[in-house]
């Protein structure tokens, strides 16, 4: 309402009108999802960094990155999982249902989706772990090779996931010859 009493320009209607485009397209659900998904893989990366450089305000900034990418990765649950329903199970999963690369659905993308289970959980743990913890942080007693690994998890799995999700768009493109 604010925002349409200011003369000149309704960009109310200008941010509405761009968010409903996003969300009955695609193609911009996709970007939006793998966008939003590196970032939150690139924040585990930042928290393995503060961990090796152990600065004074280490721990803070942990904390906040490791709430970004717990925001991050949940917020990406919700998009993809819109976007499974909307267009994929639709669309995109028919298209390459019976073809030579039937193997990308029932293989590539169910382990995808086993995978994308999996990933706001760890984040979520890193984040309790953080925030729980901070005594063993500064006392440097922290057992730093777990969060390491469980960080490393993450980055790893986060990129096989982008791995994939190029397959299984490749293949849907192939497909349907775009």
């Amino acid at each position: 309402m604010l925002l349409t009493s200011i003369p000149g320009p309704s960009y109310a209607g200008t941010i509405t009108t761009a968010l409903a485009t996003i969300f009955t397209s695609a193609r911009w659900i996709v970007i939006l999802h793998a966008v939003i998904g590196e970032i939150a893989v690139l924040t585990y990366l930042w928290i393995i960094a503060e961990l090796i450089n152990n600065q004074k305000n280490s721990l803070a900034r942990i904390k906040w990155v490791s709430f970004g990418g717990v925001v991050l990765f949940f917020l990406n649950w919700f998009l993809s999982g819109y976007y499974y329903i909307v267009y994929y199970e639709r669309f995109a999963e028919p298209a390459i249902e019976n073809t030579s690369l039937m193997w990308v659905n029932s293989i590539i993308m169910e382990v995808k989706v086993n995978i994308f289970k999996f990933l706001p959980i760890l984040a979520l743990f890193v984040f309790v772990l953080m925030y729980s913890l901070p005594e063993w942080f500064s006392n440097m007693k922290m057992p730093r090779k777990p969060v390491y690994a469980i960080c490393i998890l993450n980055v790893f799995l986060g990129f096989i996931m982008v791995g994939f999700g190029y397959l299984v768009s490749a293949t849907i493109r192939a497909n349907l010859g775009k």
